[in-house]
């Protein structure tokens, strides 16, 4: 066999099933040079995310690993049996606190270059807090390298060692999100929404706060017609389903599940993002991409606001949710300059691509 000479670099992903991290990495790989780099993936299992890898890069090898929250032991071992089946240049670890876990195999294996990659934030309200506070100091310890989707995510995690974070933007395939009015007309027809349609596109779990966004909303009905879309799927989904029933509101939430985004966002009004936590946000990049206004919680970081047309309110409390009723509810303007935005931010893949690479070459020549 003919030997692969690539430079190889092994993207520890975890749960790849759905989320920002799986897309984050999926937006770069389609732009990375396959001649030059190979890119090898670890995740807790099968799902869609493997055809997508292979679609890219037929020669990609996905290895899967038990959990780390769950048995952290055997996926170190696990882990440290596939860190000395290649020779890989680098080990890129996506896992924020697990990273704790992923990096001291890669550091036992002789890989010279191991990143640990902050992707979200977390504070006293989120779930699993006192797990990720213990492992917090260890997330870093072996790496030889740091990198943050934001400033805010860098200081959460690295705290004092926040200025060594690279910050990589989750840069988005924007084309596909850009939406002329008469665009968004069309879809929101064809979809059949009436009304304002607000729309949430994520993982139905703790952090998303989405009990809180379906108060809201049920208030925000009191005072006009209006649809709620929910894109995604999770662990919260039966109790949502539930509570939307007991607030009278089943009607009119419609539950989509995980799917390409891109014809929602045309088709809504306003985007909403009520998280508990956030490290950036790239649902509400797609969604101003789109044109959409965004009512985001108060602890979105502000990088992820660059239109101007995003919203920053608190998500916690009954009055909380009377605030975002009318937030919900009141007309706003679609953005008229969402690619000029997006681009002067930093956030479209197409120009912002290389940054990946360029820090791994960077990386290398440095022998970090």
């Amino acid at each position: 066999m003919e030997r692969d000479e690539r430079l190889k670099v092994i993207q520890i992903v975890g749960n790849a099933r759905i989320g920002g991290v799986a897309a984050f990495l999926l937006n770069y790989f389609r732009h990375t040079d396959i001649s030059k780099y190979r890119f090898d993936f670890v995740t807790y299992g099968k799902c869609g995310f493997d055809e997508k890898v292979h679609e890219i890069d037929p020669t990609s090898k996905i290895f899967y690993i038990p959990s780390f929250s769950r048995h952290p032991l055997r996926a170190m071992r696990a882990l440290k049996k596939i860190y000395r089946s290649e020779d890989y240049a680098a080990v890129h670890s996506h896992m924020t606190t697990l990273s704790a876990f992923a990096l001291p195999p890669a550091a036992g294996a002789r890989i010279p270059v191991r990143i640990c990659h902050s992707h979200s934030a977390f504070d006293k309200n989120s779930d699993h807090y006192l797990f990720k506070k213990l492992l917090r100091p260890f997330a870093a310890k072996k790496a030889t390298a740091l990198a943050a989707c934001s400033r805010h995510a860098a200081e959460n995690l690295f705290g004092k060692r926040a200025d060594e974070a690279v910050i990589l933007p989750n840069a988005i395939p924007a084309e596909k999100f850009y939406c002329s009015q008469a665009e968004h007309e069309l879809r929101k027809a064809e979809f059949g929404f009436t009304g304002r349609t607000a729309l949430f596109v994520g993982r139905f779990v703790y952090q998303k706060n989405l009990f809180f966004l379906l108060e809201a909303f049920a208030l925000a009905r009191k005072k006009r017609e209006m649809t709620l879309v929910l894109v995604g799927g999770g662990a919260d989904e039966e109790g949502l389903r539930k509570r939307a029933k007991e607030l009278g509101a089943e009607e009119s939430v419609r539950f989509v599940p995980p799917c390409d985004p891109a014809p929602y966002y045309k088709a809504a009004d306003v985007f909403a993002l009520p998280s508990r936590y956030e490290g950036l946000g790239m649902v509400a990049i797609e969604a101003q991409a789109a044109g959409l206004p965004c009512l985001l919680s108060d602890v979105v970081p502000a990088e992820a606001g660059t239109s101007g047309t995003c919203r920053f309110l608190p998500a916690r409390t009954h009055s909380d949710a009377e605030a975002w009723a009318e937030a919900l509810a009141k007309d706003s303007p679609r953005t008229q300059n969402a690619r000029e935005a997006i681009e002067n931010a930093g956030y479209d893949i197409a120009k912002e691509a290389h940054r990946l690479t360029d820090l791994y070459d960077l990386l290398l020549r440095n022998g970090q």
